[in-house]
């Protein structure tokens, strides 16, 4: 296959591969496409080469830089291979930016285009010398201000022209001549004289060795972006800013090796002063450049391109200056080879012509095969490696749109399920701690005591509320008193029936009171339990299911119940303290009676008395004494054992006895603090309250705990409805609902990438 169908050949499946791995790459920039970075770089830098090689093969060029470190001869070769002393050369550094030299076919074609430095890119060249210290540069273009601003202002321009000879004053002017040179980016010669295929280009760039980065860059560029290199070689050895030239020969072109498209050039033999010394430094050269890059033998030339032009009477006259007189050097070479036939000493001898059948040679025959060569690698990577990323994703992920999304939202509810059940534990342990913390007092860690729990808080609301009830009772039932007192004097006051009138209406009141305490008491609990509920509603990110599935109907319900269930433990215990205390006056047949009925009922409340008070510590005991067990110091002696008396009733004593008004309302006052006492330190824990408000917050907390199947449900709704909080919570992957489509459309966009690939490869063979 030749060139141009090669070309052609390798465009075309260039554009396709690359096309496949935009697609790859797509789909590997996807976090959810789960595509190894391993994989995804392999594309990436695939890819540079593969671009700028298709970028030459769209152009229909085949680039060859001609490298070298300053002074090697570079300009002196190209001048001799054009066969025209058209670069300048001479001692100085005398080339200051890269030429290009371009193969065209007609001479009409022939011209000269300069390009010229933009301003940014002018004080870009600055900055960059004064970081080199280049001070004899920046001297010069301080020295050529005028000149070179002059340059920048004309911008481009073009030279058209028939013969090279031409075009040699423009051509040293802005590539040559610091007063211009300086302001110039490119220079660009369209010739025929180059080579007689097609699309050749000579890149002959500054020296490596200049101290100027930007030459270092164009070097590395060139060197990255093209088909051949010719290394003009001046010395045995390579010098270090030669191996730059194999590092970045290297670096660009990955696929073929650099002796697969190196050539050098062993320049300025005729400088060497003896036969024996051009053999070694041929030898020791040849030598160095196999152990560095395996470059064969038949791949260097050794001559000498300034004897070539002054032997040929190309030479123009800088270059007779710069290499000397014709005679002298001709003589020279003749003992330095050993030809003495002239013809083939001015062609033969001077390397010219033998490098230039190489380069034909490796550009008529060998290019082909090198390009397949570093095709081939490029290609078999970007299509291997997107084919692996396509059968890597696919397995997770159809093509089909509606596959994709049935799919999608199958494995997101799969997934959010697995990190729902990780997430139940968390929140059933979350639950436990909290309850354990906040309810019972407990601390799992160091079981030590912290604030107040909910059930020291529910007593300590009690006893306000028993507090508040009893300073109510008191105000209305002594307000009272005057009028009982006098409905039950007529015409003397009956002590005993006023004492019983009163009662009855205490009794009364009392009823009420415990009624209120229980209600308030419900509120107090239900207060509790939905701060709970609360704190539940919280692990589930504020979903209003919670309180509807965890408390029944409604809250007045709940309330309801909570106040029935409270109320019937409240006068299991309360209302005989009641009936005992209120119902009888001390002594009376009707205490007696009530004393009788209840039986061991009134024993029970002993049992559960924290007061201080010896007189309160049995019931049946102080029913049957009265305030006299408070305060008669012979009684409580008597029964106690105790010396000392109560403290005082608010009632005055009048030298030990007590009018009859007084004394009914001495005996019913203390039968009323009494009452208190007991409802105080005694019926809060007969009737077991801390454990009745403990079993239902548990209720409560094991109701949520059974609900797991409930929650689940609650959950997956929270998440497919989008709630804030929970999305605050859950991985990111989870996040979206419509994500993994995407994966999917760029799946099924390099399935049919890779699949148009091998129905256009299926019989194109090369």
């Amino acid at each position: 296959m030749d060139w141009k169908t090669a070309s052609s050949y390798y465009e075309t499946r260039l554009t396709d591969a690359l096309n496949i791995q935009r697609h790859a790459v797509n789909l590997a920039n996807l976090p959810q496409a789960e595509v190894p970075e391993k994989l995804k770089q392999i594309l990436v830098q695939e890819a540079q080469p593969a671009r700028r090689q298709l970028e030459r093969l769209k152009k229909r060029e085949f680039r060859i830089a001609v490298v070298g470190l300053e002074k090697a001869g570079k300009s002196t070769f190209v001048n001799a291979w054009l066969e025209c002393d058209l670069l300048p050369a001479k001692g100085g550094r005398c080339t200051f930016t890269t030429t290009q030299i371009y193969s065209v076919e007609n001479e009409s074609e022939q011209k000269l285009e300069v390009q010229a430095k933009t301003e940014d890119e002018f004080i870009k060249l600055l900055k960059e010398l004064e970081k080199a210290k280049a001070q004899e540069d920046i001297n010069t273009i301080h020295t050529n201000e005028i000149t070179l601003k002059q340059v920048r202002k004309e911008g481009n321009r073009t030279f058209p022209f028939t013969r090279l000879e031409d075009i040699r004053e423009p051509l040293k002017k802005y590539v040559a001549d610091e007063k211009y040179a300086h302001a110039v980016l490119k220079a660009r010669l369209y010739t025929n004289k180059l080579a007689q295929a097609e699309g050749i280009v000579f890149y002959d760039v500054p020296g490596l060795d200049s101290g100027l980065a930007k030459h270092v860059d164009e070097a590395q560029e060139m060197l990255s972006d093209c088909d051949a290199v010719i290394l003009v070689q001046r010395f045995t050895s390579l010098r270090e800013k030669e191996l730059e030239i194999i590092k970045f020969t290297e670096q660009g072109d990955k696929n073929v090796t650099v002796a697969d498209k190196l050539f050098v050039f062993l320049s300025r033999i005729d400088s060497l002063g003896s036969a024996e010394a051009m053999k070694t430094h041929i030898q020791e050269a040849s030598q160095d450049w196999l152990k560095r890059a395996n470059l064969p033998e038949h791949r260097i030339v050794s001559g000498s391109a300034g004897a070539y032009l002054l032997l040929n009477n190309i030479a123009g006259e800088q270059t007779k200056l710069e290499i000397g007189d014709a005679n002298i050097i001709q003589s020279h070479l003749q003992r330095l080879t050993g030809i003495d036939d002239v013809e083939i000493l001015k062609t033969d001898a001077t390397g010219i012509p033998v490098i230039k059948e190489k380069i034909f040679n490796y550009i008529n025959t060998e290019r082909v095969a090198i390009l397949k060569k570093r095709c081939e690698v490029s290609l078999n990577t970007i299509i291997s490696t997107s084919e692996e990323i396509y059968r890597l994703v696919s397995k997770n992920h159809p093509e089909n749109p509606e596959q994709a999304k049935l799919f999608a939202e199958n494995n997101q509810r799969v997934l959010f399920l697995e990190w729902w059940n990780q997430k139940w534990l968390i929140m059933k342990a979350d639950l436990q701690k909290y309850y354990d913390a906040s309810v019972i007092n407990k601390n799992l860690e160091n079981l030590t005591l912290t604030s107040l729990t909910q059930i020291e808080k529910f007593r300590e609301r009690y006893l306000q509320i028993v507090d508040q009830e009893m300073q109510k009772l008191r105000k209305e039932t002594f307000a009272k008193k005057n009028t009982i007192f006098l409905a039950n004097s007529n015409p003397e006051f009956d002590r005993m029936k006023a004492n019983f009138a009163w009662r009855e209406d205490l009794y009364n009141d009392i009823s009420k009171l415990l009624a209120n305490i229980a209600r308030q008491l419900a509120v107090e609990l239900q207060t509790e339990a939905l701060n709970l509920v609360e704190y539940m509603t919280s692990l589930l990110w504020g979903s209003n299911q919670v309180k509807a599935r965890l408390i029944e109907n409604s809250e007045s319900y709940f309330l309801s119940k909570l106040e029935t269930s409270l109320t019937v433990l409240f006068l299991r215990f309360a209302r005989p303290v009641a009936e005992v205390l209120i119902r009888g006056p001390v002594n009376s047949d009707t205490r007696n009676k009530i004393i009788k009925s209840l039986g061991v009922d009134i024993e029970i409340v002993d049992n559960y008395y924290t007061g201080e008070e010896p007189a309160y510590s049995v019931l049946k005991r102080y029913v049957k004494y009265g305030a006299d067990l408070l305060f008669n110091p012979a009684i409580r002696e008597q029964v106690l054992g105790v010396i000392e008396v109560g403290k005082s009733s608010s009632t005055n004593l009048k030298n030990g006895f007590m009018v009859e008004q007084e004394a009914v309302f001495f005996e019913v006052e203390n039968d009323i603090n009494a009452f208190e006492e007991y409802l105080r330190f005694a019926i809060f824990n007969a009737a077991s309250f801390e454990s009745f408000c403990i079993q239902e917050l548990k209720g409560l907390v094991d109701g949520f705990r059974e609900k797991e199947g409930t929650w689940t449900g609650v959950a997956l709704n929270e998440w497919l409805q989008g709630n804030p909080l929970l999305l605050a919570e859950i991985p990111n992957h989870l996040k979206s609902q419509e994500s993994n489509l995407e994966v999917s459309e760029r799946l099924r966009q390099l399935s049919i990438a890779l699949k148009s690939n091998i129905m256009e490869n299926r019989g194109r063979t090369i």
